[in-house]
């Protein structure tokens, strides 16, 4: 069904423009494009495959020339061995060229030395890379050089040219190898052979380098149908043919019944694809290069030119399409637009010439929009007159309370500006005090503490004075076992001085004695009354001071309990200072966000204000323009003209 929208219109068009510019590339590309891009693929591997056998051919060109020269220098140089063995081993050397294995020069019977058939120049190549002579090849015990193949297919042919072997085991070193041989005359007869012998891993470095071009791989065949090289081939177990790799490998069975110059197709599982095997032959060796390609390969750059062209060229056309369609949905979004511009403008009432409606689309619409908007003008500008007088009213009301409003808030801005200056100071009072109460709780701790060392000072003393009331208890007791031993002494003295009276004449002399140990008893016991008289005296008074250190400690203590208490007091008083201070600050944090709450209102308010004041003024030009308007409609001729309409359409809407 076809869209009744352009939009709907223009959406399908694209839809379908852009499906047949797609079938149209890839119908070109397929039937024409295809087998040209097929064809030049081929055309590539023909050159590749040609370009591989070049590179061979000039390798192999080098080495042909190198055993040419190896023949010219025995066909001149005169028959001394010596002259030979330092003349051709730098030649064949080829400056340290791994790839040839070795060479030499292999005269017929007797045509160097008469009477002697094997007398043979060989160098070959060890795994040091030096060339070493050997003169094996001339003991009686080694077969004739003379019956090898090498030497007999070079025999018939003209002298300088070279024959090149099919490929061989060298029975010394097991390695794969190709020889080239050129014959050489000496006095117009054939005088033997010279060769070079090349290693066939060069052949399969070249064939790794150079065989991948294509994507696939390369493998070389001699003249007589031998591997010379395939991909993953050793030659531990011999050389191998083409019929028996092809037994190993059984998808290569299609190559073998190939002509030289046809092309076969082979299920390759190392490729996982289908692949296509092209031969190219090597002229003058005679072998044989195979070159596979992946089927991918061939028709990889067809496929890919195509899916190139799918992909750029239809995103490009799809974008083109795309921005045609965008263009389009803007000029009818902008079509649309208009018509609810006009929908919500037809409000009013009036007289206009009608619209006449002949489609169904976004235009027709859009012309009924306008018949719409016709018949509700002039009522819309007669209401919009009356809100806009109404509008004014209320606009100078709103000014007039939002400018007392303003007053007010200002006012009250300021109150808060005054208490907010007073809460300040009040905090940074309480914030003194509470300085004050914090140092003065300090300073009753220092109090506290010297209030205690002295507490502990007087019970030291007090413990002292106890001592010491001890100390003199213990003198006394002394003291009296002082006058007690005195008064024994004196006893003693005075019985001594009896016997020594009774002694007459013999004991007076004792009697001195005596009578002094008496006076100094009698002096020693009122010392020691003397002394205990003292430590008596010192022991009451000693107790009397006892009596009032206890006192005195008793008194510390109260002073220290009282120290405690003030400290107790003071840091209560510091820490309700700084709980007041703390409320303080909050209070004035909080009259500072009132402040700036007010200020804030106030700035509002003067917004209000000042947009009340344009609402009016906006309010006033409108009225003045509706009153233009109306006046402008009351002028209008087409007012005149309208009762000559009345034929129109039916539905038609008139207005000025």
């Amino acid at each position: 069904m076809m869209p009744r929208t352009i939009s709907g219109k223009i959406t399908l068009g694209s839809i379908l423009l852009m499906l047949l510019i797609g079938l149209s590339i890839y119908g070109v590309m397929t039937l024409r494009g295809k087998p040209r891009l097929i064809e030049a693929s081929d055309t590539l591997i023909n050159q590749t495959g040609q370009s591989i056998v070049n590179g061979l051919q000039g390798q192999m060109g080098q080495v042909e020339s190198l055993t040419a020269s190896v023949a010219g220098m025995a066909a001149t140089l005169p028959l001394d061995p010596a002259l030979y063995l330092k003349a051709l081993t730098e030649v064949i050397n080829a400056n340290g060229n791994r790839a040839i294995a070795g060479g030499g020069l292999w005269p017929e019977p007797g045509a160097f030395t008469p009477g002697i058939d094997k007398r043979s120049f060989f160098w070959g190549r060890g795994n040091d890379g030096r060339l070493s002579y050997t003169d094996e090849y001339n003991s009686p015990e080694s077969a004739a050089y003379q019956d090898e193949p090498w030497y007999r297919a070079a025999v018939n042919a003209p002298a300088g040219q070279c024959v090149w072997s099919a490929a061989y085991l060298d029975p010394i070193t097991q390695a794969p190898m190709v020889t080239c041989s050129v014959p050489y005359q000496r006095d117009g007869r054939f005088a033997g052979v010279a060769t070079t012998d090349v290693s066939l891993s060069g052949l399969a470095d070249y064939m790794k380098a150079h065989g991948q071009a294509t994507g696939g791989y390369a493998f070389v065949l001699d003249r007589d149908g031998n591997v010379m090289y395939f991909p993953g081939s050793d030659f531990s177990g011999g050389l191998e043919s083409l019929s028996g790799l092809t037994t190993r490998l059984p998808w290569l069975a299609a190559v073998t019944q190939q002509d030289s110059d046809e092309e076969a197709r082979i299920e390759d599982p190392t490729l996982q694809d289908q692949a296509i095997v092209k031969r190219f032959s090597m002229v003058g060796t005679g072998w044989t290069v195979a070159l596979v390609t992946p089927m991918t390969t061939v028709t990889r750059l067809a496929s890919t030119l195509i899916q190139d062209l799918l992909f750029f060229i239809l995103p490009v056309v799809a974008l083109l399409l795309w921005l045609a369609w965008l263009g389009s949905r803007m000029l009818l979004a902008q079509i649309a637009e208009t018509t609810r511009q006009i929908e919500r403008m037809s409000e009013g009432g009036g007289q206009r010439e009608a619209l006449i409606i002949t489609r169904h689309d976004e235009i027709g619409a859009l012309r009924g929009a306008v018949n719409r908007y016709a018949t509700r003008l002039n009522q819309l500008f007669e209401n919009v007159s009356l809100v806009s007088e109404t509008i004014g009213g209320r606009t100078r009301e709103i000014s007039a309370g939002n400018m007392d409003l303003s007053r007010r808030t200002e006012s009250q801005a300021a109150a808060l500006e005054e208490t907010a200056s007073a809460m300040e100071e009040l905090s940074s009072t309480v914030s003194q005090n509470a300085d004050s109460a914090s140092e003065a709780s300090r300073l009753a701790g220092e109090a506290s503490s010297v209030a205690e060392n002295g507490g502990n000072r007087v019970t030291r003393v007090i413990s002292s004075m106890e001592e010491i009331s001890q100390s003199s208890k213990k003198m006394a007791d002394i003291v009296n076992m002082i006058d007690g031993i005195a008064f024994q002494t004196n006893l003693l003295a005075l019985n001594a001085s009896v016997e020594a009276a009774r002694a007459g004449e013999q004991g007076r002399g004792f009697a001195v004695v005596a009578g002094e140990v008496r006076s100094l008893a009698s002096r020693s016991a009122t010392a020691a009354s003397e002394i205990g008289h003292l430590i008596k005296d010192s022991v009451g008074r000693i107790d009397e001071g006892t009596r009032h250190a206890r006192e005195a400690g008793e008194v510390m203590q109260e002073v220290v309990a009282s120290v405690q208490r003030v400290t107790g007091l003071v840091s209560e008083i510091a820490m309700a200072s700084k709980e007041q201070a703390a409320g303080i600050n909050d209070v004035n944090q909080a009259v500072a966000d009132m402040d700036s709450v007010t200020q804030q209102n106030a700035a509002l308010v003067e917004e209000v204000a000042s947009a009340a004041t344009a609402l009016e003024e906006q309010t006033m030009a409108l009225e003045q323009l509706m009153q233009e308007f109306q006046s402008t409609q009351n002028a209008s001729p087409a007012s005149v003209d309208a009762e000559a309409e009345w034929s129109a359409p039916q539905g038609a809407v008139w207005a000025t």
